[in-house]
């Protein structure tokens, strides 16, 4: 390039800077793993590139040289870029188009060398040359054809990468994001020359081209250049969010770290729990096996070398493992904890479970006693009456039908009990029309006044007989312990979660209050997974805030 220097400075420093840099660029990409093929293709590129200035020396077989030189720098660099950051990334389509450009590029500049003579180029009519038919309007035609050609391919690069960029996504669009910036910039470099052929500029302007051409395609180093850069970086981001979660090492806070480390949304950690043996969600809830299929899975052990947790991510991670080994190990501790964390709630929704399945046999049960009620004792009683009620009519001692008629009476009596009990055991109303129809029924028979406003729709049949059987409970104990005061009774849903309010107007004792006297049915309510409060109003009077999952 010595002659370069004297005659166009400009483009000279422009081509040392784009050589230099595809130079830097293969050096360093050279000690990424799995790259070293890719840093070959930048370094040869960057000699090739300079060698196609050796036209400038104008003797020997420089000038027939360089021209295909340049072409095939251009060529290598372009293969570059499809292969990063993993070869297997490109698509047929891909590397139609890297053949497809080299053969254009390379074959347009032979083509229009073998249809010329050097002089035509300015070079002595004695430099090595290659004619086969040196024909002006040949030639000239020659010369539109590949130029167009190039603008074309050029055209199809950018949406190539569009393309590419849009397929992607996380870490691997966080690398390529350098070369979303460098391909449109290397596009436009690649169609300064066509455009000055095809238009005929010569002179200063051409050369300011030239210039204008070896800044852009010097974009395409420093992309690969960003690109290692954003790699190492992402190291470093793993470790510090990773370590931001050892305080509170809980088993979501560990999981939305490693997504946030490694940019992909659909990472989940599973945990060991030990006395399920199986992995949990970070939930506490048992996981299937399957539900790893078609993922990268990373095993993980403690210390000791007994199983921690299972990471499943995007496949792609694989093509960056050191920072995915690095999230891992930086995790290790906040791991650990989380898994204990895991473990306890595994526990827990485990005891959950149990106590949800006693509840709803519980209710189960109370169900088939309220069905034996009505469809046996019931139904055996009340033929006693009618037969009761048939004998009557038949001639008998006035002392006779006194004693039928004080048995029916009593028989009466215990018909309503019955009724009353199989009522408060499960009501039949409950299951027909729901929780708002059936307390309604029992503040009709309350001694104090209660005012009722439920949600009319219908609920799961566990929250509607837990929440039935916590309104009785508590109109009980009203009932036991008069005030003089009313009830107020409210219900609403929201976010998947029935909220029952009663509110005591009346003083009554502080059992109420405190719940001393529904431990039975605070209990139910925390199986179901909700809760109970109390809370003492200015007035002396009570309040009762019970919250039941519905969904």
């Amino acid at each position: 390039m010595g002659p370069l220097w004297g005659e166009y400075p400009g483009v000279a420093a422009g081509s040392l800077l784009f050589g230099a840099l595809l130079t830097g660029a293969g050096v360093i990409l050279w000690e990424e793993p799995g790259h070293r093929a890719t840093a070959g293709l930048l370094v040869a590129a960057a000699l090739l590139w300079s060698l196609g200035w050796s036209e400038e020396w104008a003797f020997g077989p420089m000038p027939l040289v360089s021209g295909v030189s340049s072409y095939v720098a251009l060529s290598l660099a372009v293969w570059a870029m499809f292969r990063y950051p993993e070869p297997t990334l490109m698509s047929r389509a891909d590397r139609v188009f890297v053949a497809a450009l080299a053969i254009v590029l390379v074959g347009g500049i032979v083509a229009q060398d073998l249809t010329m003579l050097p002089e035509w180029k300015d070079y002595d009519p004695s430099t090595w040359w290659v004619t086969v038919y040196a024909d002006r309007e040949l030639n000239r035609a020659v010369i539109q054809v590949a130029s167009a050609g190039q603008l074309v391919l050029a055209g199809l690069f950018t949406l190539l990468w569009m393309n590419r960029i849009r397929r992607m996504w996380g870490l691997d669009r966080a690398l390529l994001a350098p070369m979303a910036i460098a391909a449109p910039a290397t596009t436009l470099a690649a169609v300064t020359v066509p455009v000055a052929q095809l238009i005929g500029v010569h002179g200063v302007w051409r050369d300011a081209l030239f210039a204008l051409q070896a800044a852009l395609f010097a974009l395409v180093p420093l992309a690969f250049l960003a690109s290692v850069v954003r790699r190492r970086l992402a190291d470093q981001a793993v470790l510090a969010l990773v370590r931001q979660v050892q305080r509170h090492p809980t088993p979501e806070a560990v999981q939305t770290a490693l997504r946030s480390a490694l940019l992909d949304d659909t990472l989940r950690v599973r945990y060991w729990a030990p006395e399920l043996n199986a992995y949990v969600d970070t939930n506490g809830a048992p996981t299937e096996e399957n539900e790893h299929e078609g993922r990268l899975v990373l095993p993980v052990a403690s210390a000791t070398g007994a199983p921690l947790a299972v990471i499943d991510t995007d496949p792609a991670l694989r093509r960056h493992s050191g920072v995915v080994a690095n999230a891992v190990a930086a995790g290790g501790l906040a791991l650990e904890n989380a898994q204990l964390q895991a473990a306890v709630l595994a526990r827990l929704g485990q005891v959950r479970t149990i106590r949800m399945q006693a509840v709803k046999a519980g209710a189960a049960e109370r169900r088939r006693l309220e069905r034996n009620l009505h469809d046996g004792a019931q139904q055996r009683l009340l033929a006693l009456k009618l037969f009761l009620a048939a004998s009557d009519s038949q001639e008998l001692p006035d002392t006779s039908r006194q004693k039928l008629k004080g048995i029916s009476k009593e028989i009466s009596q215990v018909l309503d009990e019955l009724r009353t009990l199989a009522r408060g055991i499960h009501p039949a109303v409950l299951s027909q029309a729901g929780l708002h129809a059936a307390v309604e029924a029992v503040v009709q028979r309350q001694p104090v006044p209660v005012d009722v406003s439920l949600p009319p729709g219908r609920f799961p049949e566990a929250a509607e007989e837990t929440a039935y059987s916590l309104i009785c409970s508590v109109l009980a104990v009203a009932g036991d312990h008069p005030g003089g005061g009313g009830l107020d009774i409210r219900g609403h849903e929201a976010n998947g979660v029935l909220i029952i309010e009663v509110q005591d107007g009346s003083v009554r004792p502080a059992q109420l209050r405190l719940g001393a006297e529904l431990p039975g049915m605070i209990d139910q309510v925390r199986a179901l997974g909700g809760d109970v409060m109390f809370s003492t109003l200015a007035n002396g009077g009570a309040l009762m805030v019970a919250a039941i999952p519905v969904s």
